[in-house]
């Protein structure tokens, strides 16, 4: 609402709105299942998403998608954009995760209807994974 109102400071609660990095792939997800997500099950959800980020975009080499309750936990092995895990200088990146993570975060609110936000993110170099904790903000 904010946004459409080409308001990108908010004043209560304190904050800024951005666009999410990852908004352009959860467009080619939504493309690639030929349907909106909203109102998805996230059962499905979890399901679907891995064999089209994986086969379809080839955005990862693996990718595992399991949640519980309003906890959600991905696994990506060798995800296109891990190597912004590894720079020093991309704070951002710890926080809104990378383009996948990103997508992957829109793609949960989108089909809850509710605020995700990321809780802790890890990247490996021995194994090439990169694993995300999601929470769902309970209204």
């Amino acid at each position: 609402e904010e946004i459409a109102r080409r308001k990108f400071l908010l004043e209560n609660p304190r904050g800024i709105c951005i666009s999410p990095p990852g908004l352009g792939i959860l467009d080619q997800i939504e493309k690639e299942m030929g349907k909106d997500l909203s109102g998805i099950q996230l059962s499905d959800l979890s399901e679907t998403l891995p064999p089209i980020i994986t086969e379809n975009l080839q955005l990862a080499k693996e990718i595992e998608v399991r949640s519980e309750g309003s906890r959600i936990h991905v696994s990506m092995i060798n995800p296109a954009y891990r190597s912004l895990y590894t720079s020093e200088d991309l704070k951002s990146v710890r926080f809104l995760g990378c383009p996948i993570a990103s997508a992957i975060a829109c793609a949960i609110a989108k089909s809850t209807g509710k605020i995700v936000f990321i809780q802790k993110i890890e990247a490996s170099q021995e194994d090439q994974a990169v694993k995300v904790w999601y929470r769902i903000m309970e209204t």
